[in-house]
């Protein structure tokens, strides 16, 4: 008798996943001003400082221009370059337009590719605006790949990773056991947390080397986009 195929379903983040987000932030920047900056360090405490303020800019208690502007603003500072609230919104907007340009590279289309071609169920779950996240699921195609009903925007629902609940939606949705779903992702606080929090296998994309914390349970790490397609194409052998 043939062994029978078991059912997996895997669910990406977008930023820093499907593709990196640092080039978009980079051009932008470069767009601007030609003042040396540790390229790296400044879009990681972007990140930080979005993080920071984000659940603020979504309950209305910032607008978002204030958003954009402290995050800009804050990241530069710590490396001690001052931007005024105007480059920062001007930086925001040419981001922003550098975003609507996305590209996936041809490693995450192989990855895409091979997991359609097991039966795998695909689904995404961002955190974000819906039109900014789904003006970005646009640009990168990965409709193609991924039907629409299966790709959840976190603002959308009022609802954020690493709320189970956000999980528990795309598990109604794919119609799988908990022990068959994976989420690939690059944020630990978000990403990796939400999936142990549903009791999902998490897979973290690590690309900027940062420290494991302990309180977490990781069940594959990759530094990029070629090692991730080797750890999917083990879980087929499974």
């Amino acid at each position: 008798m043939s062994k029978e195929k078991r059912l997996i379903g895997l669910v990406f983040d977008v930023d820093d996943t499907l593709y990196e987000q640092i080039v978009p932030f980079e051009n932008a920047y470069k767009s601007l001003f030609d003042m040396d900056i540790d390229m790296e360090q400044f879009y990681l405490l972007s990140r930080h400082y979005s993080d920071v303020k984000f659940e603020a800019s979504r309950n209305g208690e910032i607008t978002m221009d204030e958003y954009h502007i402290y995050r800009i603003q804050e990241a530069a500072r710590d490396l001690g370059v001052l931007i005024t609230d105007e480059q920062a919104l001007d930086m925001q907007k040419e981001y922003k337009k550098n975003q609507q340009k996305l590209q996936m590279s041809n490693t995450t289309i192989g990855i895409l590719e091979l997991v359609k071609e097991n039966d795998v169920k695909l689904g995404i779950i961002t955190n974000g605006p819906s039109e900014h996240q789904w003006s970005k699921v646009k640009a990168l195609g990965v409709e193609r790949w991924i039907d629409k009903e299966n790709i959840i925007v976190s603002g959308d629902y009022s609802i954020n990773k690493p709320d189970v609940r956000i999980f528990e939606i795309m598990q109604e949705k794919l119609q799988l056991p908990i022990d068959s779903l994976y989420y690939i992702g690059d944020s630990l606080e978000n990403d990796i947390v939400g999936a142990n929090n549903a009791g999902w296998k998490a897979i973290w994309i690590n690309r900027y080397k940062r420290k494991l914390p302990g309180n977490v349970i990781i069940y594959k790490i990759a530094e990029n986009n070629i090692e991730l397609f080797e750890i999917i194409k083990k879980i087929f052998e499974k």
